[in-house]
């Protein structure tokens, strides 16, 4: 049966869309069948990985409206072992066409009774807000998430969260529990940003996971590429990151094992091993360029003259050799000498040419 998480904090701008899109990414990449389910009337995470569900007549708005469409009939396969029900526009008014109906708290729970055999995770991304579409996430989830923006606003408004979770627990989800608190768009250079997580880790102890989104622009640039920070940027911090959370949820239920540790560390490990091979074969000398070493006592010995070039040499200066046998050239019949080596004569001119052309 699928573990429901939801992705909540009543604070906009957090990093909720992104959280419940690269979480479901990160367990999809690990080979769990996770279905995400998008409760905020704006579609991001639906706009997010590619779906233009502003175009689709049929979205998360009818099933909580119409009892008779299942949730099957709206699921939509986005990813390898990944599905997505979508929302748009009309889920606005989802909330005020709930108000009369009785058992309004638990409509979404009874609609993902159908598909809770089918899938391994279910991923909520809520709205910004604590209205009847976040309780009915809340009273179908085993467990929540809250992202948080390290800023002072976002831990204020915390408060009201644990208020309305407490309630919740308390009245119609006795089994609901908080997974975590993950920390978004940290920079830890920042003193705000240590203060602020000093803070929340002494008013919540136990709380805070062991992992924290470093702040990127890459998370901005996702959405228009609509893909996961894992498909844009496999290697990046914060895909690194969600995988890191994504390990933790497996950790909680009991479903991290060894062997994924060990093709994790692999994994982890691969881009160091490459970086290293490569700076071993930029730092070791190349054998095949070095000259082979001489000996010191031994002179280098001069290259072997042809013998059609020591013969040439010879036949230039050896004065044993008959006249005919020196250079000469033809102009118009007549035969010309050249003068010894030691004095530079200049040839007559022919009479072929006349004086007056050179003038």
């Amino acid at each position: 049966m699928a573990h429901v998480i939801a992705v909540t904090n009543q604070k906009g701008g957090v990093g909720k869309t992104t959280t419940a899109i690269n979480l479901g990414a990160a367990l999809a990449e690990m080979g769990h069948y996770t279905l995400l389910g998008d409760l905020d009337p704006q579609g991001g995470l639906s706009l997010g990985l590619g779906l233009a569900a502003h175009d689709l007549d049929l979205t998360i708005y009818n099933i909580l409206t119409d009892s008779r469409i299942p949730v099957a009939g709206i699921t939509h396969h986005i990813r390898p072992h990944l599905d997505l029900l979508p929302s748009n526009i009309d889920l606005a008014v989802a909330e005020f066409q709930l108000i009369a109906q009785m058992g309004r708290e638990y409509i979404l729970r009874e609609a993902l009774q159908g598909v809770r055999h089918t899938y391994e995770y279910i991923v909520l991304d809520c709205p910004p807000s604590l209205n009847l579409l976040t309780v009915n996430a809340l009273t179908a989830a085993d467990s929540i998430i809250v992202p948080l923006q390290v800023e002072y606003f976002a831990m204020r408004g915390l408060e009201q969260l644990m208020d309305v979770f407490s309630r919740v627990r308390r009245r119609l989800n006795p089994s609901l529990e908080i997974l975590g608190i993950v920390p978004t768009m940290v920079d830890v250079r920042r003193t705000n940003d240590q203060q602020i997580l000093q803070e929340v880790t002494q008013a919540y102890p136990g709380l805070i996971l062991d992992v924290y989104i470093k702040e990127s622009i890459k998370f901005a640039d996702a959405p228009r590429h609509q893909r996961s920070i894992l498909e844009l940027d496999p290697k990046h911090d914060g895909a690194r990151g969600y995988r890191k959370l994504a390990k933790l949820v497996l950790q909680h239920y009991g479903e991290w094992s060894e062997i994924q540790e060990r093709q994790e560390q692999a994994y982890l490990n691969l881009p160091t091993e490459l970086d290293e091979a490569l700076q071993a074969s930029l730092t070791e000398p190349d054998e095949t360029l070095q000259a082979p070493p001489t000996e010191p006592d031994e002179a280098p010995q001069a290259s072997p003259i042809e013998p059609s070039l020591e013969l040439s040499a010879n036949a230039l200066t050896d004065k044993s050799m008959p006249p005919d046998i020196s250079l000469a050239h033809s102009n118009n019949g007549s035969s010309i000498t050249p003068p010894p080596p030691a004095t530079i004569a200049i040839p007559p001119l022919s009479s072929e040419y006349p004086a007056s052309d050179f003038s």
